[in-house]
């Protein structure tokens, strides 16, 4: 066949009208572009501004921050040991946050981190990393009190007795600087001849009472053991007698106070002189607390309470303690411990009137669980702001533990019984100034 110019011609346009492209160039109504692939995304930038702070003695704080807004997660990992590289993730997070508390590390610890921002399957290169080390806090090594009220009723031991006392040995072999505490009521048993030689001493707590710091509770003078029975075996564990059991000592930054609020010995320890601003314990507690500078931390321990739940749901407020809490208020105390209510509860901050106020007030924990027996719970109404409680037949016999650090303070409650009622919370700043 004869190939002729008319024939290519005719060949060219029926390509251009497929849309195909032949060896002498594109057709000239062809009007189809090709577009370039998009450009891939931009490297997702590594977190900044990584740090790490100690709250507790088994508690870190890591904070991070992060410039891009398409992030979509955070993984979060830890090595332990100084100058550790073992790291291994132990969270991760949503985009929105950038903060995490460790809990549960080991006391005087040193941990490092480092944190990376992922987008979908994209993740970038890691943070920096940054260290702290559990247990110190600007410069002041945290401590941990731990214990309860309410221990023995009939002696030598009444049915949580042993098992609360074998929690806080336990705390107290493993952490060579931490104390107990006993919020009244150690022994109640009211038996003529029932001394605390014969009974507390014989009982699980009776072991580390040269560690233990006692607050006096009316039961403490039942039996006929009186005030002479009190002070002659607790000694200066409840401060001198010429004090009448109201003293206080100083442990790291916290200034810690144990009163007499047991109006049983008489004297000095009346009714009337609890409720009254000239009555020794309330003089006593005035001066001790104005000495205190605002830098230092409070911490009071008594066996009576100035706020529970009472009969009718409502707050209810000891006016035994109406004077002392006042005083403590305006020192800027952060804790009241008691006990007298044989049950566990946890109050917010609330003034010496028994109104929330999160700024001037101090918690009040209610710690009557140390093995006596149980105190049925009310339910609270709407007028009565308890955060938690626990007694009654479903009661956990257990202790409450204290982190004390230089600017705050940790609480756990430790019930004797694995699967006991538990409560935990912290840290909450000191009103430290």
């Amino acid at each position: 066949m004869k190939v002729t110019a008319r024939f290519w011609l005719r060949a060219g346009l029926v390509l251009c009208a497929a849309g195909a492209l032949g060896a002498f160039g594109a057709c000239s109504k062809d009007t189809t572009s090709v577009q370039p692939p998009p450009p891939p995304p931009s490297p997702l930038p590594a977190p900044t501004g990584l740090t790490a702070a100690a709250a507790s003695q088994t508690k870190i704080n890591v904070t991070w921050a992060e410039s891009d807004t398409s992030v979509t997660g955070f993984r979060l990992d830890r090595c332990t040991g100084a100058g550790c590289t073992n790291f291994a993730q132990i969270t991760t997070t949503a985009k929105n946050v950038m903060t995490f508390g460790d809990d549960g590390l080991a006391a005087n610890t040193s941990y490092s981190y480092r944190v990376r921002a992922s987008r979908g399957a994209d993740t970038s290169a890691w943070s920096a990393t940054a260290s702290a080390t559990t247990g110190v806090i600007g410069g002041s090594t945290a401590f941990t009190m731990v214990g309860a009220g309410e221990i023995i009723n009939t002696c030598p031991n009444s049915p949580g007795t042993l098992g609360t006392s074998h929690i806080v040995d336990s705390i107290l072999t493993k952490d060579t600087s931490a104390i107990a505490f006993v919020a009244g009521d150690a022994q109640t048993d009211s038996v003529a001849g029932s001394t605390f030689a014969s009974c507390y001493d014989k009982s699980g707590w009776g072991s580390f009472k040269n560690r233990t710091y006692f607050a006096i509770g009316n039961g403490d003078y039942a039996g006929g053991r009186a005030a002479a029975g009190v002070y002659s075996y607790f000694a200066d564990r409840t401060g001198p007698e010429s004090q009448h059991g109201t003293f206080s000592i100083d442990k790291g930054n916290w200034h810690i106070v144990f009163i007499n609020t047991a109006d049983w010995e008489g004297g000095a320890q009346s009714k009337d002189q609890l409720q009254s601003p000239s009555g020794f314990m309330n003089q006593w507690l005035a001066a001790d607390l104005a000495a205190v500078p605002r830098t230092k931390c409070i911490a009071v321990f008594s066996w009576d309470r100035r706020i529970y739940t009472a009969g009718d749901g409502n707050v209810g407020m000891q006016f035994n303690l109406l004077q002392a809490t006042s005083i403590m208020e305006s020192a800027g105390a952060d804790i009241l411990v008691s006990s007298k209510d044989k049950l566990y509860a946890r109050f917010p901050l609330m003034n010496h009137l028994g109104v929330k106020d999160s700024t001037g007030g101090f918690r009040q924990f209610i710690v009557g669980t140390g093995g006596r027996s149980f105190d049925q719970m009310i339910t609270p109404t709407p007028t009565n702001p308890v955060e938690k409680q626990n007694g009654g037949a479903g009661g956990s016999f257990g202790v409450l533990k204290l982190t004390l650090d230089a600017s705050s303070y940790s609480w756990e409650f430790i019930p004797i019984r694995a699967g006991g009622f538990t409560d935990s919370g912290g840290p909450v700043p000191c009103h430290t100034s």
